[in-house]
């Protein structure tokens, strides 16, 4: 082999050595020969800074987009006007009318909870941050959850006055539940109060006096005394007068009706009308069936409780009263607008106009079993010995104190509540210990 030959073989072994430990890469920018053997590489276009494209947003399930024509209501289950009963019915009759009377728009109905995870409050507070177009035009909430939303700032203030239902014939109870510190931040839509029931064939003329009542030694009176709300102390309180002072971040009580109210309850046990078993009750609806199974004459529960089941031989009445006044405890539902485009309140309303519509209330009430808000919608009722009843309820209720009282008082109340029927203590002894408590 000549020197030549043998030269290049040296060179190609060294070649391919240094491809296997420096890789073909580095060795094609290193011999420039092999380097023009090797094909040029297509030209690639560098972007400018200024070139660079926006990232665009990605549309979901949780960020839809707006659409004019599309009006969202959010309605609790109780509400879902496809559950097949005749309140339902009424209710998707009611809507199918919107639908048709404004075929432009397009009407989506969502059922939800009112509290709990997903529930109303809970999307809304989440959905009004990170996907307004996931809030609906209109919802309808309890008056606990109502006043949450208003304070949180979810809700728009609103003016009845841009509304033709009837404004002037609101009960008062269900004017006041739609004010949160003075403003008013939805309408009145359903009501429930507490009310008396009682068997007409035991009872031929019901007590009207709290004080008749409590000195009717075989006459037991069922209600729920270990209520977590304290809710018969809380009305037998406000009864007489008692308040808890303008200032929503203390609770002021009046000493003297205070004691007052809790001397009844004690009276009440010693006379055995409010017997030691009733401790063993947390809810409304216990006392309602002590009333069914005979084991109570009378039995404070919700107007709602009796209007679900209208037993066949049991009526209800007004609660007694401590004078010539009526009074009774009310809850409800309220219909809201949740903070969105100030445009769109005017199609919201449309809307609104139709589910407070005094026909389509009276009848779907007294097929649903709650209060009519108005009166013209309780004068719809067929039913009209038990409306007749209803109206004096409706006229003498006042609304539930607000969330923040209600968690101050209800565990006092309903602890002075079980000291005074099972005769643990004096009336005195239980006012002195509410007193100190809201002062620590």
């Amino acid at each position: 082999m000549s020197f030549i030959n043998r030269r290049f073989l040296m060179l190609l072994v060294a070649l391919v050595l240094a491809f296997s430990s420096v890789g073909c890469e580095q060795i094609l920018k290193e011999i420039p020969f092999l380097q023009e053997a090797q094909p040029t590489p297509a030209p690639t276009a560098t972007l400018l800074p200024a070139a660079t494209p926006v990232p665009q947003p990605t549309i979901s399930d949780e960020t839809p987009m707006v659409d004019p024509y599309q009006i969202t209501l959010w309605l609790p289950p109780e509400f879902d006007p496809e559950n097949g009963t005749l309140a339902g019915n009424l209710m998707k009759e009611q809507l199918d009318r919107f639908k048709a009377d404004n075929e432009d728009y397009t009407l989506i109905v969502r059922i939800k909870a009112p509290t709990g995870d997903g529930g109303m409050l809970d999307t809304l507070t989440t959905a009004s941050l990170a996907a307004p177009a996931a809030v609906p035009g209109i919802l309808i909430l309890p008056k606990s959850e109502f006043e949450k939303a208003a304070r949180a700032g979810l809700l728009m203030s609103i003016d009845l006055s841009e509304f033709q239902s009837e404004q002037a014939s609101y009960f008062s109870y269900a004017n006041a539940m739609t004010l949160v510190k003075g403003t008013r931040y939805g309408i009145p839509f359903a009501g429930d109060a507490l009310c008396m029931a009682y068997k007409p064939i035991e009872v031929a003329y019901p007590h009207s006096q709290w004080r008749e009542l409590v000195q009717s030694n075989v006459k037991v009176t069922a209600f729920p005394a270990s209520d977590p709300q304290g809710l018969m102390q809380t009305l037998l309180y406000m009864s007489l007068g008692g308040d808890f002072g303008g200032d929503e971040t203390t609770v002021n009580l009046d000493e003297p009706f205070l004691q007052q109210s809790l001397l009844l309850l004690s009276d009440g046990a010693n006379a055995n009308a409010f017997p030691t078993w009733l401790t063993d009750f947390a809810t409304f609806e216990q006392s309602w069936q002590a009333l069914l199974n005979s084991n109570a004459t009378y039995a404070v529960l919700w107007s709602s409780q009796y209007l679900a089941l209208y037993p066949e031989k049991v009526t209800i009445s007004p609660l007694p009263r401590w004078d010539d006044t009526g009074f009774t405890l009310a809850d409800g539902w309220i219909l809201a607008f949740p903070q969105t485009s100030a445009e769109r309140l005017t199609e919201y309303q449309m809307l609104a106009e139709y589910l407070l519509e005094t026909e389509f209330m009276g009848a779907w009430t007294e097929a649903i079993g709650l209060l009519p808000v108005t009166e013209g919608a309780l004068g719809q009722w067929k039913n009209k010995e038990v409306a007749g009843t209803l109206l004096q309820i409706s006229q003498s209720a006042n609304p539930l104190p607000g969330n923040f009282v209600m968690s101050e008082i209800g565990p006092l109340f309903s602890q002075a509540t079980i000291e005074m029927v099972r005769k643990q203590t004096t009336y005195i002894e239980s006012s002195n210990k509410v007193l100190k408590a809201l002062t620590e």
